[in-house]
Order: C-alpha cells, then sequence, then structure tokens
C-alpha cells in the first residue's frame, strides 16, 4: 500500500490528516511565549516529531482494512490497534536521531497515551512489550516505511529493528527508569509537567480540525486577545454598595498597590475575611496580564474555587467586571465558567457558535477567564486522563488564583506545592493563594499583604466580633434545641440575623424544623444544605444577601456556606470543627462591620445526636479535630477577631508537623508511578447516589432527557447528555448509599438517572424520605 492511499480517518488520508495536527500543534505552540518556547530547546523538534509520528500505526495493514468500512470491519481488534506500534516505530526513529534517552521517553510517553492517556512508567513498557502471538507482531513486520516517510516527513526507511527492540533499547539498555529516578523530585516534577505539555498540544491538535470539520475551522487559528485593564475593577469599586468597611478596605488596597506588580511568580494573599480578596485578586491577575503582554504573550486568567456556591458568585463579580449581564450564563472567549452546572453555550466575539465549535471550545478553555472548580484545575495538572490532559498546556503561561485554599485536603499540599511551583519556572506562570486562614503551603512564596508585622497589624484593624469558646462542654442536639427556643424571640425582636452551621445535614434539618415551627411566617428560616437543589441553595443565598437591614432571619447551613459565601450575619452558630472551618465561618458574622466593633457574636458549641454520637467526629479527621481543642485549649473562653491570625498559623503549624501533606503522591507523580484518583482526594470514595429533582413545569427537562437518551449514536448521545448536564445537575441531590437504602422506593430510573416522584423534595425542606439517620446522607 504506498503513500498516497493510506487513510488515517474514513474520508482523510493520513498525510492530510498529519499536515492539519501539525497545522494546529505549530499554532497552538505559538500561542505560548518565547520562554516557554525556549526553556527546553528540544521542545519544538519533539512536538515536530510527536505530531509527525503519532499515527504512523495507522499504516498497518489491519487498520486500513479497519478504516476503510469500520462497520464492516471483522478482523482481529486487536491487529488494528495503532498507538504502541507508532509509538515503537517513532522511538526506533529518534533513537537513529540521537536524542537523548530522557527526549525519547516523553515523545514515547505522548505517543503511546494519545487515546488511552498518560501512563505509569511500568505500563509504558508493557505497552511496548507483546506476547509471541500478539497480532501487532505480524502488522509490524507488514509496515510499508517508504509510504510511512512520505505521509509523515520523518525518514524510516533506514530504520531496523523488531518490535521488542524499542522497549529493550529504552528500558534496558538505557535504563530510563533510573535515569528518570536520578533526577532530584524537583527536576522530575519539571520533566513531568514538560511532557504533559507536549502531549497536551498533540491531544487538543489531534482533535480540533476533526471536531470543527462540520464548520470553518480558520476561526479556530484566529487569536484576537483583547486588553483586560486593571482599571476596570477601580471602575467596579466605585460602583459598589457603601459599607461601614469600606475605609478600612481603601486602605488595604492603596497598600496592596504597592506589591501589584510584583516579579514573583508565585504568591500569596492572606487578610481577613470580608476586606474584598476576589477584587483584590482580579487587580493582580489583570497587572500579571498587561505585565507579562509586553514581554510575551498576554496569558489567561484560571480563577479556581473549591465550592460551587462560591464558584458562581465569583463568576458573577467577573461578569461585572468585564461588564458582561451577570444573568447571561453563556460561556464566551472573555469569560468561561466550568464546572458541573456552567451552561454547555458558547459566544465567540458577541455571536453564538455551533455545536461543534462550542463542545471543542469548553473542552479545551478556550477563553481569557476561566472560572472553575479545585477539581477541574487540579484534573488538568494532575490526572493522566486524556480529557484532562487536554487542557493541561492553558496552565502554561498562565495566571492562576486559587481562592479558600485552606480546604484543599492535606494529603494534596505537598504535590500541588511542587507543581504550581514547577508551572511558574517550566511554564512562565504565575501563582496566588488567597485565603483568611492561609495554610502557607506555597514554599517560599511573596506574601502580598506584606510581612509579619504589617500581616498582624492588617488583623488587628478587625474586630467585628466576639468569639465564644463553649465547645468543651458537649450539648445534646435536644438540649440545645431547647436553648435555642428560649433565644429565638430575644433575636427576632431585635431583628438580628442568625446563622447555624452544623456538622450533618440531618442534625440541620432536625434544627431547621424546630426552630420552622417555633417562628412566626413573618420571619424566614432557611436550610441550606445538600439535601436542597444547587438552584434552590443559590435562590436563598440571593435572598439573604436582599434582606433589609433589621430584618431578622434565620439560617441553618451545613458547611455549603462556610468558606467565599458573602452573606453579613448578626450572630453564628458553629457545631465543633477543624479551626480552619471554625474561622471561616466567623467571616459570615458582622462582615461588614455594620455591628461596629466586637458586635457580633459567634459561638463554637459542640453537639451529640441522642444517641451520644459526637457530630464532629462523624465528619472530620480526629487529627484536625485534636489539634483545634490543642490550640483553644490554651485561649480564654472568649476572643476577639484579632486573635483569628495567630491561631490560624498555630494550627496550621501543628497540622503540617501532625499531618501527612502527601509527599508520596509527589514522589509518585514526580516518577511516573501510580497516583490516587484526584477526585477522590478531594471528595472521598463513598458510593453516593443522585435524585434529579423536578417540577411540574420542569417536564420539559425530562423530555429532553429521554429524547437525547434514545440518541442511537453513542457519541451523539454522549454529546446530547453533556448539553444537558449542567440543567441536570442543578436539579440533582445526592445521598450516600447504604445496604438498606433503596432509591427504587422513591424514583423512577430514567437511563441512569432516578428521577425523584413528587412528594420527596420540597424547597424550603429539601429531600426528605422520612429518615434522618445520619449514615444516609453526606454533609455539603
Amino acid at each position: 500500500m504506498n503513500e498516497t492511499s493510506l487513510l488515517s480517518h474514513p474520508t482523510l488520508l493520513l498525510t492530510q490528516h498529519i499536515e492539519q495536527v501539525n497545522t494546529a500543534a505549530t499554532f497552538l505552540f505559538n500561542t505560548h511565549s518565547e520562554k516557554v518556547r525556549t526553556q527546553r530547546p528540544e521542545t519544538a523538534a519533539v512536538l515536530t516529531a510527536l505530531v509527525r509520528g503519532h499515527d504512523l500505526g495507522k499504516g498497518s495493514p489491519a487498520f486500513q482494512s479497519y478504516i476503510r468500512n469500520p462497520e464492516k470491519y471483522r478482523g482481529d481488534y486487536r491487529a488494528k490497534e495503532h498507538s504502541a506500534l507508532s509509538a515503537a516505530l517513532t522511538l526506533l526513529w529518534a533513537r537513529q536521531q540521537q536524542l537523548a534517552p530522557l527526549t525519547i521517553l516523553a515523545l514515547t510517553q505522548a505517543i503511546a497515551g494519545h487515546h488511552a492517556g498518560f501512563a505509569t512508567l511500568e505500563y509504558l513498557e508493557n505497552r511496548l512489550r507483546l506476547d509471541d502471538d500478539d497480532p501487532l507482531l505480524t502488522q509490524w513486520e507488514q509496515l510499508n516505511y517508504t509510504a510511512l516517510s512520505h505521509a509523515s516527513g520523518l525518514e524510516f526507511t533506514e530504520i531496523e529493528g523488531e518490535f521488542e527492540d524499542a522497549r529493550r533499547w529504552l528500558f534496558r539498555r538505557q535504563d530510563i527508569a533510573e535515569k528518570l529516578h536520578a533526577l532530584s523530585t524537583e527536576e522530575a516534577v519539571h520533566f513531568r509537567l514538560w511532557t504533559q505539555f507536549i502531549f497536551s498540544l498533540l491531544l487538543e491538535a489531534d482533535k480540533a480540525f476533526l471536531a470543527l470539520s462540520q464548520e470553518n475551522t480558520q476561526r479556530y487559528l484566529q487569536v484576537a486577545r483583547p486588553m483586560l485593564s486593571p482599571e476596570c475593577v477601580t471602575k467596579r469599586i466605585t460602583d459598589l454598595t457603601t459599607t461601614p468597611l469600606d475605609d478600612l478596605r481603601q486602605q488595604l488596597r492603596s497598600q496592596f498597590t504597592a506589591n501589584i506588580n510584583s516579579t514573583d511568580h508565585y504568591c500569596t494573599l492572606t487578610l481577613p475575611t470580608g476586606t474584598g480578596k476576589t477584587l483584590l485578586a482580579a487587580s493582580w491577575a489583570f497587572a500579571q496580564r498587561e505585565q507579562m503582554a509586553q514581554t510575551g504573550v498576554a496569558p489567561r486568567i484560571i480563577i479556581a474555587l473549591p465550592f460551587l456556591s462560591i464558584v458562581d458568585q465569583t463568576e458573577k463579580e467577573y461578569r461585572e467586571l468585564l461588564g458582561i449581564d451577570v444573568n447571561d450564563t453563556v460561556q464566551s472567549d472573555l469569560l468561561l465558567s466550568s464546572h458541573s452546572l456552567s451552561q454547555r453555550e458558547y459566544e465567540w466575539e458577541g455571536k453564538k457558535l455551533g455545536t461543534s465549535y462550542t463542545r471543542f471550545y469548553l473542552d479545551t478553555w478556550r477563553s481569557e477567564i476561566i472560572v472553575t472548580t479545585f477539581d477541574q484545575l487540579l484534573l488538568a495538572l494532575l490526572s493522566p486522563r486524556t480529557k484532562h490532559q487536554m487542557r493541561h498546556h492553558v496552565l502554561m503561561d498562565a495566571v492562576i488564583i486559587l481562592d479558600e485554599v485552606q480546604t484543599l485536603p492535606c494529603q494534596l499540599w505537598d504535590v500541588v506545592d511542587h507543581t504550581l511551583r514547577g508551572l511558574t519556572i517550566e511554564g512562565n506562570s504565575r501563582v496566588l493563594l488567597m485565603s483568611a486562614t492561609q495554610p502557607a503551603l506555597l514554599t517560599g512564596a511573596q506574601e502580598l499583604a506584606g510581612d509579619a508585622a504589617q500581616m498582624t497589624a492588617i488583623f488587628n484593624q478587625f474586630n467585628r466580633y466576639q468569639l465564644i469558646l463553649r465547645h468543651r462542654d458537649t450539648q445534646c442536639i435536644d438540649d440545645f434545641i431547647a436553648e435555642l427556643l428560649r433565644r429565638l424571640d430575644s433575636w427576632q425582636a431585635h431583628g438580628q440575623r442568625v446563622l447555624m452551621t452544623l456538622n450533618t445535614r440531618a442534625s440541620a434539618k432536625t434544627i431547621w424544623r424546630a426552630v420552622r415551627a417555633y417562628v412566626p411566617n413573618t420571619t424566614p428560616v432557611y436550610l441550606i444544605t445538600a439535601d436542597v437543589t444547587p438552584n434552590d441553595r443559590i435562590v436563598k443565598i440571593d435572598a439573604i444577601k436582599s434582606l433589609s437591614i433589621g430584618k431578622p432571619c434565620v439560617v441553618v447551613s451545613t458547611q455549603t456556606i462556610e468558606a467565599g459565601v458573602d452573606i453579613d450575619m448578626d450572630i453564628v452558630i458553629r457545631d465543633f470543627a477543624p479551626l480552619d472551618a471554625l474561622i471561616q465561618i466567623a467571616g459570615r458574622c458582622n462582615r461588614n462591620n455594620r455591628l461596629d466593633e466586637c458586635g457580633g457574636r459567634v459561638e463554637i458549641i459542640s453537639l451529640t445526636s441522642a444517641s451520644g454520637r459526637d457530630y464532629a467526629s462523624m465528619i472530620y479527621d480526629p487529627i484536625l479535630l485534636n489539634v483545634t481543642r490543642e490550640v483553644l485549649a490554651q485561649q480564654p473562653k472568649q476572643l476577639n477577631e484579632k486573635s483569628v491570625l495567630g491561631l490560624g498559623q498555630a494550627y496550621f503549624d501543628l497540622v503540617k508537623a501532625r499531618k501527612n501533606t502527601g509527599a508520596e503522591i509527589t514522589r509518585a507523580f514526580a516518577y511516573w508511578e501510580e497516583m490516587p484518583d484526584v477526585q477522590t482526594l478531594l471528595r472521598g470514595r463513598i458510593q453516593q447516589i443522585s435524585f434529579l429533582v423536578l417540577n411540574v413545569e420542569e417536564k420539559w427537562l425530562l423530555d429532553q432527557l429521554k429524547a437525547a437518551l434514545n440518541i442511537a449514536d453513542r457519541w451523539e448521545r454522549r454529546e446530547a447528555l453533556r448539553a444537558l448536564a449542567g440543567e441536570l445537575k442543578r436539579r440533582t441531590v445526592t445521598v450516600y448509599a447504604r445496604p438498606t437504602f433503596h432509591p427504587e422506593e422513591y424514583a423512577e430510573l430514567v437511563g441512569a438517572f432516578w428521577v425523584l416522584r413528587a412528594g420527596y423534595y420540597h424547597s424550603d425542606s429539601g429531600l426528605d424520605f422520612g429518615d434522618d439517620e445520619e449514615s444516609t446522607t453526606c454533609i455539603l
């Protein structure tokens, strides 16, 4: 078979596909700064070899037979596999070109994994090892090197060797594992980030022209990059509603401005809650972007947050900054929200794009500003899966902000530290970690709020609440409710807003019911837990924000409202939790200083269930709880907000000393070993069951879901379901699975979706199965 007839796809010649991938990869590569392109002198040449070699295995007779009529192919499906053949042949070519062994390893990894994902070193070696009866051995022997040379632009006519020679040379003669482990941890992390960079470029380039083939592909190659000036933040600040904290916030902004053009590539920002960190970070990000654009390319800005409630809040803030309608949820070339609730529609320069462009631009983060979750950012950084790695190159030449960073599990601290710092060196990126309770996980970071003395001076200016430590005497939930009901009349009479944050959904529901039954209907009582759909949670949070001064309300929540949610309460009561969670929830108290100094009241209690179980121990790591008790044991029963900085620092010092911060995960990442799943580390491993909650007016969504499930083609069906994903997630509640829980008793199964029957959900009370056992529900 000659070079003119080799196909890569049913209607596309291999040589055409390679040239298309080369065009896309060259375009993507040139969107990055010269520093990234030349950091490693071999990058451009390796990318070229990667592009031209990635589909060589498609020249096998079996693949050519398959691709000419995929539906009628009856041959051995193992024989048509092409990635291993491509990797082995390109490896032998690279050996002939005398490329460095580690460079060849990166090249081999990217080609072998461009369908299967980034492999461990052990698995990569196995991909290059075939049994004696493997049909790929016959396909290897029948490859036409002359045809492949003409199709790819690489010269193979002088290549000699069997398939196994590629593995033996790299893994035995070169002992590539030893060479990789000879690198220091820092060097190995940087090498992996670089390997993932070229891998990511290939993954996007390989799909670009194919994904967009039904539309004008030239738009993909356009690089109009708008200016984003820090002045838009100044304008936004002038439009904000005035609060008693405005003078202090302006003072902080003035002090912060002195550091805004810091040339440090990785920084932290540690300020009390309610000081406007979101806008300060936006000023920093826009200033960094402007500065970097003067000497290279304008970086994308990526803001990552832990919870969907504050992702939504932050997205709205950036829409305000950019002059975009806050009610318009369409993604665009200017601002893109990437998470499970985001709308899968996309506009380019104000015009909606077709389905192909929309899917591809959303999947590749084609926007100037991306607002996303920790999950999505860390998946793009650490996950081996191709759908996540395709975004990895976007993290290079980027300004990355992680807000509420204290919510990252301790086990991820070390790998996040190494990889984020690695991005600033290998990828010319800038990183900012923000929190009121900074865990100081970014080694050597520049603190933008100033030195230790300046930070202490800042925190000493905030004295908005008293912190009452009542946790030393545990209290049964029934006794707490009795006490609570005695206090409600006084709170209502004084027009006070009260927030009670509990550790489990069941305890929150119990307290909400008691309060709801006691107070008159004129006083709103909100339940905000994961028993309530995201749609209804957002509605309730907006209602709380819009309450007029002096209008009382009671909010009963779990941790869904803990960090970053911008509400302002008079009294906060919090069931015992790790110290960073206690400080975060305290930040909802007298947030804007409406009540003057120490006008707010934050009470820390310790509740037990009717059976005597401690609610905090049901949810939290015992080490974190013990460290919190140890830090607070040295304190008087009543503190003020000025104590928060010192308490937080003492807490995180002990946490770092006593908790596993994940050095073994860093080693696994650096040396291409098996890693734990990122989302499992973030969210836990316990099986959950999700229910879709639809009211009578939402039959249209059920109809669309059924229509999508009935699509015969599996790829079209998948895309139709993805288009509905945001609408579905906004109406979903989740519970923990347990042996005695049977979802079919409460819901109908539609495809893979449990559609809840009427009577088991109400927007006020959320999910209600008439069973408040703690084991039935998860906390968030």
